[in-house]
């Protein structure tokens, strides 16, 4: 598919056409705005789970200015239901430039018998603070959402809330350029650097699994599934990431591990030196016995002694059911694409949430991002709703802890290729709908 299109507006010679893997790859790689779905590897990921695509794109004197990964399957009859996940690489600021390529690529669609399409920009919508707040006099791409919709998309909303039906529209990121770790630690909110301080206390591994150490990580998300009350993807899904994303080592998959036995060791090396804190206490007490310093001292040293002993028992309880001297505690899942780390999926078995394994997980991969150069940490989806009630707080509040930014990105689009097509397609599934319920 090649067409050669002159325009007086700027834009002559130009050629819309399919693209090979190589062109679009290379395109993509040096996009600054370069994400995991608009790549080779999510292409590869779309045909694991039953999908077609295409790589299109817009070329100018054989040079290319914008592009995008196209993947669509049959929905009704021959007709197709396709999308461009996170749209596409262009400016999309220029009018003329967004125009010929949505009249060039509506020419594309029609060719795969396009019932509709559906696009949901990388693009921020108006620029907020860490709390959710707008910026005074910040950025506004209100214009790119007018641009769409001018072209005949429509416009889902600004919505809040989270969905298994979308890519969130609300995120959280943290700039991690030139940062050192030391740098990076002391920014964090008190209560997050003091638990990652303890995860390393405590002995905490990471540890990257292979594909066959899938299954680990799978049991921890469908634990984490039942009680959370989400549907996760299946093994076949978390395969296809190791196939795709996996081989062109974009993928890291993680768990998070204690080591019983070094735990224990590491609780009695703690214990015998508050005993022995505790000797020195006595001692003084024997010649001020009543000093109030030494007596408080005594009490707190002793509530830790005990405390420590019940850490220990634990320790024995757990090593005993797990039948194993190492317990997995959490794992999570982080794609890498540009200058960007993804932080994807994540999971932790409820008895072992005391040990704040997410904590060390996620500084494991702030020191990967600063080691590897990576400018920008994405800890991706939150829901938009900033108020302490909502049950979805817990994570927006996890996630600023590590201190950044609120995202909000300008939403869905859906163009109606088919209009008459769609609506006959909607209402037969609504039919269907009702005789399942009757």
């Amino acid at each position: 598919m090649k067409r050669q299109c002159f325009f007086s507006f700027g834009y002559e010679h130009m050629e819309f056409t399919r693209l090979t893997e190589q062109e679009f790859s290379q395109f993509s790689e040096a996009q600054a705005n370069m994400n995991f779905w608009q790549s080779t590897s999510m292409a590869h990921l779309r045909k694991w789970n039953g999908w077609n695509y295409d790589y299109v794109g817009l070329k100018q004197e054989n040079r290319m200015i914008a592009a995008a990964m196209i993947s669509y399957r049959k929905v009704f009859f021959h007709m197709t239901y396709a999308q461009a996940v996170r749209g596409f690489y262009i400016d999309y600021h220029d009018h003329e430039l967004m125009k010929l390529f949505h009249k060039e690529l509506c020419k594309y669609l029609k060719s795969i018998h396009c019932m509709y399409f559906k696009i949901d920009p990388y693009v921020t919508y108006r620029e907020r603070d860490m709390n959710g707040d707008l910026v005074e006099n910040g950025f506004n791409h209100q214009d790119v959402v007018d641009e769409l919709i001018s072209l005949g998309y429509q416009h889902s909303g600004f919505t809040r809330g989270m969905s298994t039906q979308r890519e969130p529209n609300w995120m959280f990121v943290r700039d991690i350029k030139d940062k050192t770790e030391a740098q990076l630690l002391e920014e964090f909110d008190h209560q997050t650097r003091w638990t990652i301080n303890k995860t390393r206390k405590m002995g905490i591994q990471v540890k990257e699994l292979s594909k066959d150490e899938l299954p680990l990580f799978k049991s921890i998300m469908d634990h984490t599934s039942m009680r959370r009350g989400f549907e996760d993807h299946s093994m076949h899904y978390y395969e296809g990431l190791f196939e795709t994303f996996g081989k062109d080592g974009r993928l890291k998959l993680l768990v998070a591990q204690l080591n019983l036995r070094d735990y224990h060791e590491r609780l009695e090396e703690e214990k015998q030196t508050a005993m022995k804190e505790l000797e020195e206490v006595k001692t003084h007490l024997q010649a001020q016995s009543g000093s109030k310093k030494f007596n408080k001292k005594k009490k707190v040293l002793e509530e830790q002694i005990q405390l420590v002993e019940k850490k220990q028992a634990d320790c024995e309880r757990m090593k005993e059911e797990n039948q194993s001297d190492v317990l997995t505690l959490a794992g999570a899942t982080f794609l890498l694409a540009g200058k960007e780390i993804m932080y994807l999926y994540s999971g932790a078995y409820e008895a072992y949430m005391k040990f704040n394994a997410q904590y060390a997980l996620q500084w494991h991969m702030f020191r990967y991002g600063i080691a590897q150069r990576f400018e920008r940490y994405n800890f991706y989806g939150i829901s938009g709703i900033f108020d302490k009630a909502d049950e979805s707080y817990g994570v927006y509040e996890f996630k600023r802890g590590f201190q950044g930014t609120v995202e909000e990105l300008i939403g869905d689009f859906t163009l109606y290729v088919h209009p008459f097509a769609y609506h006959l397609y909607e209402m037969l599934r609504s039919v269907k709908h009702k005789i399942k319920k009757s």
